[in-house]
């Protein structure tokens, strides 16, 4: 998309402090400081990648104020100072040069090879790509984008300008809120995992009657699963953000703004609260609850209520700054073990010294 840098400060003034050079300025892609031409932005985040961009002629650069000493005297880019760079590029590259929804431009708004139920509700301006299935009086909200392959099975609701990429499966009764995006082969609604044994140690499928409730502005990439609760809702809360490779079993409740990052695993009956943040291949068990404001370390294993907010580590779970203590304890381990042992010879020695005759 070709903008102009004063249509950037007038439309998202907000992540600026203050801008310097000509604002008329116009950019047709964002790209990394070593590929800049004139008619690219870059976001430099040190001094190596501003000289760089400067060097390959950017022709404008977003950066933080620290950076304005750092820039040469006979410049010509155009500068945009950003409160929050991260931020900024976020924002920026999520109004002017995301193409996720490039992708779904087609000649009918839904495709002659989708399959649509007669009594299914699809929205205007809503895109249905080749090959997707929509159930019996399911509904596709206003501007949602569906895509090839996706399933949304019976009375599934998908809200307005949510984005399913391909082969998306999102099962009966389940909702996905408004502005969610949801990546390839990531399953919403399929069964929980629950089964009774008999006394044959033969196993019986528990039917999951309840739904999956995905909020509003909440992202879930790819090759995630997301159970359907037994009876009632298992609920994403609003704006969390979900990695790849992430299980949610049935009846969790994980709250608002979370972020939960590769190979989390969620057994049963679990929540998480709202604004937590996970490391990799974090697992909580069965009916354990973790309160608002948590942080836990990749790998940790909770298998305990957390009730108070801060930062924990490890299995068995501890705060951060023990955990911290106890992992670097354990290059020394085989040291002490043997002064240790020296020492109980030692100790043997002098015990039977004093009871000898």
């Amino acid at each position: 998309m070709r903008v102009r840098c004063e249509q950037l400060v007038e439309e998202l003034g907000y992540l600026f402090h203050r801008t310097r050079g000509e604002l008329q300025v116009c950019v047709n892609q964002a790209v990394p400081p070593e590929r800049a031409s004139a008619n690219s932005l870059v976001f430099a985040g040190d001094a190596a990648m501003l000289s760089l961009a400067l060097e390959r002629g950017a022709g404008a650069v977003v950066l933080p104020l620290k950076l304005e000493a750092a820039i040469p005297a006979d410049a010509t880019a155009t500068f945009l100072f950003a409160k929050n760079l991260k931020l900024a590029m976020a924002h920026i590259l999520q109004r002017y040069f995301d193409e996720a929804r490039a992708k779904f431009r087609q000649a009918q708004p839904i495709d002659p090879r989708a399959f649509v139920a007669p009594d299914a509700t699809v929205e205007a301006g809503a895109i249905i790509a080749a090959g997707a299935y929509v159930g019996a009086r399911a509904f596709i909200g206003k501007g949602a984008l569906i895509g090839p392959g996706c399933v949304i099975e019976e009375e599934a609701r998908v809200g307005a300008d949510s984005l399913l990429h391909a082969l998306v499966f999102l099962g009966r009764r389940c909702e996905v809120g408004e502005r969610c995006e949801i990546h390839p082969h990531t399953t919403i609604g399929c069964d929980g995992y629950a089964y009774a044994q008999d006394e044959q140690n033969h196993h019986h499928k528990v039917p999951q009657l309840g739904i999956v409730v995905v909020e509003d502005d909440v992202e879930i990439q790819s090759n995630c699963a997301i159970d359907r609760a037994a009876f009632d809702v298992t609920r994403i809360g609003r704006g969390t953000k979900i990695d790849n490779l992430c299980h949610i079993a049935h009846n969790c409740r994980v709250g608002e703004h979370v972020l939960l990052t590769g190979g989390f695993f969620m057994a049963g009956s679990s929540s998480v609260g709202d604004h937590c943040m996970t490391g990799g291949r974090t697992t909580l068990t069965d009916h354990v609850d973790v309160c608002a404001g948590v942080q836990l370390g990749g790998l940790s294993a909770v298998t305990k209520d957390v009730t108070e907010p801060g930062a924990y580590s490890g299995y068995p779970l501890q705060p951060m700054k023990k955990f911290l203590r106890t992992t670097s304890s354990l290059a020394h381990l085989p040291d002490m073990r043997k002064r240790l042992a020296d020492l109980e010879r030692k100790l043997e020695a002098l015990v039977a010294a004093q009871v000898a005759p």
